[in-house]
């Protein structure tokens, strides 16, 4: 079995967040990258589903590690 290819970007700013209506896409997310570029990924619901619960579990684990204010 052979390995996938990985495409590594930095990420400079996170440009739009779009939310959309219909079912067709459940989001689109727009980042400004390194080198000039723009990148905009399109979820499907069940995608953009899957990506709110890491990141919840994420900021949640990384909480743990932040001091009290």
């Amino acid at each position: 079995m052979s390995e996938k290819s990985v495409v590594v970007a930095s990420v400079l700013k996170v440009k739009h967040v779009t939310v959309s209506a219909d079912n067709s896409i459940s989001a689109a997310i727009g980042f400004e990258l390194e080198g000039g570029h723009d990148l905009e990924l399109h979820l499907a619901p069940e995608i953009m589903l899957a990506l709110e619960a890491m990141i919840t579990a994420a900021s949640t684990e990384q909480a743990k590690h932040q001091p009290m204010h």
